[in-house]
């Protein structure tokens, strides 16, 4: 999540000056199940206990082909949602 983040910046300054602008968010992922399926969410997320979100992108990754992605696939990470 945290490459996930920084690939939004353009440049180290881009980063920096977000990083001060702000504390450093909070991130606690939550685990469940949905159907038989695992599932973590993040702050934000609409079963998450923290309804504030922390970061830009998916705030749910499902479990599949041995490792946690968004619904969209790992491109969500990796785009301006």
């Amino acid at each position: 999540m945290s490459l996930a983040h920084l690939s939004r910046h353009a440049d180290v300054d881009s980063a920096m000056a977000e990083a001060r602008s702000r504390t450093p968010p909070l991130v606690h992922p939550e685990p469940f199940e949905h159907e038989g399926a695992r599932i973590i969410c993040y702050p934000g997320d609409e079963r998450h206990s923290v309804r504030e979100r922390a970061l830009r992108g998916p705030t749910r990754l499902h479990w599949r082909g041995g490792r946690f992605e968004p619904d969209g696939g790992l491109a969500d990470l990796f785009g301006n949602a």
